[in-house]
């Protein structure tokens, strides 16, 4: 191969590497897409069963709260969301009360 076939196979290499990284990028960017998308749909899933069980609790009669509420203790670890939840005493949240108590009207 004389220099003239070299210098052309480098600057084909060359190319080659450059839209292999531009592929790489466009796989990366879909990949992403793709878990932001899937993600989306789990917390979605997420909200409704909860909100199922919360509204079959307040159907109840409350009763299956203190369950609910003794395995969100063990579940949740952020103060954050205990306290939301929880609540300050661990009997639950003004919100959760109201999601799991009946309505009295």
């Amino acid at each position: 191969m004389d220099f003239v076939e070299g210098c052309v196979v480098q600057d084909r290499i060359e190319k080659l590497k450059q839209q292999k990284a531009k592929i790489d990028r466009q796989i990366a960017l879909a990949m992403a897409a793709e878990r932001k998308s899937q993600k989306r749909e789990d917390d979605r899933v997420k909200v409704l069963v909860g909100a199922m069980l919360l509204d079959q609790i307040k159907r109840q009669g409350g009763q299956g709260g203190e369950t609910l509420l003794a395995r969100l203790g063990e579940f949740l670890a952020r103060p954050n969301e205990r306290g939301a939840v929880l609540g300050d005493d661990g009997k639950g949240s003004a919100a959760f009360q109201r999601l799991t108590t009946p309505s009295t009207d």
